[in-house]
């Protein structure tokens, strides 16, 4: 008798409990720091390393980064989604120099990048589905939970030719983010991103800064590929990039 009294007693006692506080992304970030401004490096992220690409696709990346170089040297565009009017997909948008719009429910976290009007919907507390039951898509399927006052977040689905710094991969691929507060203020991302042609995990982080009162501007892209030819037809001007 005495041991049910004591379970019936722990038990009422952890419906008084109130919940655990989860933290509040709520609000506008900009990476962190902005351009020409020197970091506090309390809150400095960590550089990102060259993916560690297995050596069947090394070759491949270190093509692309020289021709990004020699474009670059030459004051060209890099020819990357932004060239082609194609939104940066996952990982790539949660590094965009533009600021990013949080927005969070108990239910679901959405995450808007002001560059394309980029939008991903994060589910809370669902299983991660494999990614073979989903239609590759830009963002994948991104589910979380939280682990105290950290956000835990796993996204799988992604198109193979959605790719962060030319880096190819399957559409197997994982990215696991952890999101936390290193200040009322100051936002951390974790990321880990897994992959068969990856010889390992490929780790780096973001951080971010609160812009409060900041209001994201309308982005619209156009590839100014479409002309009017001198018949008056609609045509699309197709170059080799």
């Amino acid at each position: 008798m005495a041991s049910k009294a004591l379970l019936l007693g722990a038990s009422l006692a952890a419906l008084a409990s109130p919940a655990l506080a989860q933290a509040d992304f709520n609000g506008s970030w900009e990476r962190y720091p902005p351009m020409g401004e020197t970091p506090d490096p309390m809150y400095a992220p960590t550089p990102i390393p060259n993916p560690p690409l297995k050596p069947e696709y090394l070759a491949q990346w270190k093509e692309h980064e020289a021709k990004l170089a020699a474009r670059m040297a030459e004051g060209q565009p890099a020819g990357d989604n932004y060239v082609k009017c194609l939104p940066d997909g996952m990982p790539a948008m949660m590094q965009g120099m533009f600021p990013m719009e949080i927005f969070q429910r108990p239910e679901q976290i959405n995450i808007t990048q002001e560059a394309f009007n980029q939008t991903r919907r994060v589910y809370m507390n669902e299983t991660l589905p494999r990614w073979d039951e989903l239609d590759p898509t830009f963002y994948g399927r991104s589910v979380a939970h939280w682990e105290g006052e950290t956000l835990v977040i796993e996204t799988t689905g992604i198109k193979e030719n959605v790719q962060f710094r030319w880096t190819p991969h399957s559409e197997g691929m994982k990215i696991t983010e952890r999101l936390h507060l290193l200040a009322p203020d100051i936002l951390r991302n974790d990321i880990v991103v897994e992959d068969e042609f990856l010889a390992q995990p490929w780790t780096y982080s973001y951080t971010y800064r609160r812009m409060p009162g900041y209001k994201l501007l309308e982005y619209v892209c156009e590839d100014n590929r479409e002309y009017v030819d001198e018949t008056g037809m609609a045509r699309l001007r197709i170059e080799e990039r």
